[in-house]
C-alpha cells in the first residue's frame, strides 16, 4: 500500500484533468457512445500518463524539490530518492501495454501522436536532453499538454497533422509553463537548474507567458470565428502580469490561482463541448466528465484533510493550541 500511496501522490491527481479532459473533448465530438477502448485511453490520461510524466520529473528534480515549499502536497510529492527511482521505472513500464494496444487498435496517426507525447515527456525530464534545463526550449516543450487532445482527434479519424484546437491548447501550454517557472526561480537557481524563469527573470518571463496566452486567445478566435472565443484566456494574462512580482508566498499563491483557473476553464470548455450535443448525449458525456473530475479531486481533498488532521493531532499532543487555517481553494476543490 505504501508504494500505491506514493504512486498516486507522485501523479498529482489534481493535474489529471489537464490531460484527460482534452481527450474526452475529442471523444465527445467523435462518438455517440464510447467503446471500451475509448474508456481505456480516457483512464490512461488520468493516473497512468501523469504517473509516468511526474515520476520521471520528480526523480531528476529530487535535489531541487527538497527546498521547494510547494512540494509535499497536492503540488508534488517529496518521496525518498530510492522510492522515486522505483516509480520512474514502474511508470515507464506501465506505458508499454498502452502503446501496444494503440498500435494494434487505433489509427496510425493516434499511435504516432501518443509516441510523440511519451518521447517529449521523457526528453523534458530526463538526461541527456533534459529540456527542462534549457531556457525557452523548456517552455516550448510544454506543447505536450496539447497532445492528448490530438491523440483523441486522431483516434476519432482526423487526418490533420495538427488540428486547430490543438494549436490553441499548445500555445496555452507554452505560456502556462513559463508562468509556473516564475514560482520556482529561487529553488531552481539554487539547484543549478536554468529554466526560462531563472534565465530571463520574473519580468521578462511574465511578459513571455502573457504574450503566448494572447497568441492562444488569437488562435481560439481564428478557430471559432468570434472574439468571445478568446475571452477565457484573458484571466491568464492577468496572472502573467501578477507574476512580475510573484516570489515567496505570493509565488505559491500565484500557482494555486493558476490551478484553480485551470479547473474552472476546463469545466467551462467541457460544457461548451457537450451542451451543443443535445440533452441525452450531453448527459451521457457529462457522466464521464464528472467521473474524471471526481477521480482527480477526491485524492487531493482526502490528502488535504488527512494532512490537517495530522497537523492538529501533532499540535494537540504537544500541548499547543492550533488555530485552523483558512480553507485552501485548491486543496478543498472549492471555487477560488
Amino acid at each position: 500500500m505504501r508504494h500505491v500511496r506514493w504512486a498516486i501522490q507522485i501523479s498529482r491527481p489534481l493535474l489529471w484533468l489537464n490531460t484527460s479532459m482534452p481527450f474526452l473533448w475529442a471523444l465527445a465530438r467523435g462518438r455517440r457512445r464510447f467503446r471500451p477502448l475509448d474508456l481505456a485511453f480516457l483512464a490512461f490520461f488520468t493516473f497512468p500518463y501523469n504517473y509516468y510524466l511526474h515520476a520521471v520529473n520528480d526523480l531528476f528534480d529530487y535535489e531541487t524539490d527538497q527546498g521547494n515549499p510547494r512540494k509535499g502536497g497536492v503540488e508534488g510529492a517529496l518521496a525518498p530518492k530510492e522510492e522515486l527511482r522505483l516509480h520512474a521505472i514502474a511508470s515507464t513500464l506501465l506505458m508499454v501495454p498502452f502503446v501496444l494496444v494503440s498500435a494494434v487498435k487505433l489509427p496510425w496517426r493516434a499511435t504516432a501522436s501518443l509516441l510523440a507525447l511519451l518521447g517529449l515527456s521523457m526528453a523534458y525530464n530526463a538526461p541527456p536532453l533534459r529540456l527542462k534545463g534549457r531556457p525557452v526550449a523548456d517552455s516550448l516543450t510544454n506543447v505536450l499538454y496539447a497532445i492528448p487532445l490530438q491523440v483523441g482527434m486522431h483516434a476519432m479519424g482526423s487526418t490533420q497533422a495538427v488540428d486547430e484546437p490543438v494549436k490553441v491548447f499548445a500555445a496555452w501550454g507554452i505560456a502556462a509553463h513559463a508562468l509556473t517557472t516564475i514560482t520556482d526561480i529561487a529553488e531552481d537557481a539554487a539547484a543549478g537548474v536554468v529554466t526560462i524563469g531563472v534565465k530571463l527573470g520574473r519580468g521578462a518571463t511574465a511578459a513571455f507567458a502573457g504574450a503566448w496566452f494572447l497568441v492562444s486567445a488569437l488562435l481560439a478566435i481564428r478557430w471559432r470565428g468570434t472574439p468571445a472565443a478568446g475571452a477565457p484566456l484573458l484571466p491568464y494574462v492577468a496572472l502573467s502580469v501578477a507574476g512580475r512580482r510573484a516570489e515567496g508566498e505570493s509565488g505559491r499563491a500565484l500557482y494555486r490561482w493558476f490551478l484553480a483557473l485551470n479547473v474552472t476553464l476546463g469545466a467551462a470548455v467541457t460544457l461548451a463541448v457537450i451542451l451543443p450535443l443535445g440533452v441525452a448525449q450531453a448527459l451521457y458525456v457529462g457522466i464521464f466528465a464528472s467521473l474524471v473530475t471526481l477521480a482527480g479531486l477526491v485524492p487531493s481533498i482526502g490528502r488535504a484533510i488527512l494532512a490537517r488532521r495530522q497537523s492538529a493531532d501533532a499540535g494537540a499532543g504537544a500541548g499547543v493550541t492550533v488555530t485552523p487555517l483558512p480553507a485552501d481553494p485548491i486543496e478543498t476543490g472549492a471555487p477560488a
